[in-house]
């Protein structure tokens, strides 16, 4: 399968890399609904275990596709202010590894305003049934592989919500099922891309 990729690079010596990476997500995001397509992935060339990177590459099979991609004004306003440089839509070298950018949001349930806000839905539940609410408190502590933090804003539901990262290495087989933000989830969507580290 040849695949294709563009990689944006972010200028400043201080940017943060979490809120123009969502960003970037997000203009993602509404390029997928507007064209109702699929089959691009998000790669952090630069991932390490401190920061995202200060780059962020989206993968198609599709050349023509991430060419429009490329030229979204949101992306050409950062290119003219010498905030991004956005390369050219290139192929991906074939002896790249592949890897997976996953949203995991197994995570948002280790956070406490995750927790209370599952505590009132099920309460209100509880009580819609017309039963008592009995919540079962669970203070085991879940150990959680490194992530990083993006928040995304949604056009179409006019919100504001945040995704937890994961990068998984070693994988076998390559796939471009990804989900609306262009990554893997736990279940559902398997999708990889290259490991672009050294573009």
């Amino acid at each position: 399968m040849v695949r294709y990729y563009f990689c944006i690079h972010y200028l400043p010596e201080q940017i943060d890399t979490c809120l123009v990476s969502g960003r970037c997500i997000s203009i993602l995001h509404g390029f997928i609904a507007k064209r109702q397509c699929s089959g691009i992935g998000v790669s952090f060339p630069q991932w390490s275990n401190g920061s995202l990177g200060k780059s962020i590459a989206f993968v198609s099979n599709d050349k023509a596709l991430l060419e429009l991609l490329s030229e979204q004004p949101y992306f050409e306003m950062m290119k003219n202010d010498n905030v991004f440089s956005i390369s050219t839509v290139n192929k991906v070298p074939c002896n790249s590894p592949e890897v997976r950018f996953k949203r995991n949001q197994n995570i948002a349930k280790c956070f406490v305003g995750e927790k209370k806000r599952r505590l009132k839905r099920a309460k209100k539940r509880a009580e819609a049934r017309g039963e008592e609410f009995k919540p079962i408190l669970n203070s085991a502590m879940r150990e959680v592989e490194l992530f990083h933090n993006v928040a995304v804003h949604s056009k179409s539901s006019n919100t504001t919500l945040m995704l937890h990262i994961q990068k998984e290495v070693n994988i076998n087989k390559s796939s471009n099922d990804y989900g609306n933000y262009g990554l893997a989830t736990n279940e559902c969507f398997k999708g990889t891309v290259p490991d672009l580290f050294d573009l």
